[in-house]
């Protein structure tokens, strides 16, 4: 799934959520200066940004270009920005 389209698919099942809890695997990127997660088989890349890990993944630039697993609060609802993802962990993924 898009990850966009997330909030809108837990909308449309009747459930609202006041935050959404994700674990995804992918390539962390850098763009622009900002880090970003690729995940495979997603449309758009999660904007990393905020949590209480980002600044200790922001200092391990040798994980750029390497496939981790990070679980965060998604930050949905951005326009035509990309949707962030907080870090709330992170670790290489297997």
């Amino acid at each position: 799934m898009d990850p966009v389209q997330i909030p809108k698919a837990i909308k449309d099942a009747g459930f609202s959520a006041t935050e959404v809890l994700l674990e995804a695997d992918g390539t962390v990127m850098r763009r622009d200066g900002s880090l970003q997660l690729d995940v495979p088989g997603l449309k758009h890349a999660f904007a990393l940004s905020g949590g209480s890990q980002m600044e200790s993944l922001a200092q391990h630039a040798d994980l750029v270009g390497k496939r981790i697993r990070i679980t965060g609060k998604l930050q949905a609802d951005h326009g035509e920005m990309p949707p962030r993802l907080t870090v709330e962990s992170f670790q290489q993924a297997p």
